[in-house]
């Protein structure tokens, strides 16, 4: 679906005309009830077609240089739907557990004959980030580094994972912010409109209300992710996203809630719902045993 998508996953929003714009650090920070083992699956749809998927998990609690994180994945996948493009990427973010900003980011990225491996490490008392890049050949052979750098860091971050935790802490809120983001070797922002607001949505084909929020990229994110995004979040205190829409590479796609698991707010679309997604968590753990046995 994506040759590069923010994500945080990432991932979400559409931009308005605001009044004054917060800045991030000035902003009191969001909080979200982190659960450990969460996983939320959605599908990446493009009109009816069916042009990728994500996956995202909440693997545990990490230490990094002295802060509490938990440390969280995206498994970005496209679909044969797509001809010429075969993206299977993994992109991982320890995330400050009070805070909800980045310490940590690494990416493997499938770039044909090899996989391109990406490392962030944001050291905010010595004000740097640590950069370092490497291609990872599929043959066997060595591995290349071609970057290893720093940059300056001035306040604290996200990058395009840690990006959609940001917002599932902040959705309750009605103020916009432009928020600082990491990416691909750069300093870069994303405005985000929190509303504060709750909007009728329909995850799983259930009407409830979510907290919407809209906004703008400044530079194109993972998967080609760009400018206009919008997004729905759960009012419980996961803030799960239910839905998206957001361009990317090829045009306007809907990003959908397809199944979870340790969500504490399933409840929200009733139990035929559970029902339905307890069938497709078995489905996919069946196909996944089957794949890798």
């Amino acid at each position: 679906m994506l040759k590069r998508i923010s994500a945080h996953c990432a991932i979400l929003m559409l931009f308005l005309a605001m009044p004054q714009i917060a800045s991030a650090q000035a902003a009191s920070p969001g909080k979200i009830d982190w659960q450990v083992g969460e996983e939320l699956y959605y599908k990446v749809k493009y009109t009816f077609l069916t042009v990728g998927s994500l996956y995202f998990q909440v693997l545990g609690e990490e230490n990094v240089r002295g802060q509490k994180t938990y440390h969280c994945k995206m498994h970005m996948k496209s679909s044969s739907a797509i001809p010429f493009v075969n993206l299977n990427d993994i992109y991982e973010s320890y995330i400050d557990a009070d805070s909800v900003y980045a310490h940590r980011f690494q990416a493997l990225e499938n770039q044909g004959d090899y996989n391109l491996y990406s490392l962030y490490e944001m050291d905010y008392k010595a004000g740097k980030i640590h950069i370092i890049m490497e291609k990872w050949y599929k043959d066997g052979s060595d591995s290349v580094r071609v970057k290893d750098s720093t940059a300056v860091l001035n306040s604290r971050v996200q990058d395009g994972l840690s990006l959609l935790f940001y917002a599932r802490a902040n959705a309750r809120k009605s103020v916009p912010q432009d928020v600082p983001v990491f990416a691909f070797n750069e300093m870069k922002s994303t405005m985000i409109n929190f509303t504060g607001r709750a909007e009728e949505v329909k995850p799983r084909g259930v009407k409830v209300d979510g907290y919407f929020l809209d906004g703008k990229m400044k530079f194109v994110g993972i998967a080609g992710v760009k400018e206009d995004f919008e997004g729905w979040f759960s009012p419980d205190g996961q803030s799960v996203p239910l839905h998206a829409k957001m361009k990317a590479f090829i045009g306007s796609v809907k990003i959908n809630l397809e199944w979870w698991r340790n969500w504490q707010g399933e409840n929200l679309l009733g139990p035929e719902a559970i029902e339905e997604n307890e069938k497709k968590v078995k489905e996919y753990l069946e196909k996944r045993y089957d794949e890798n046995s």
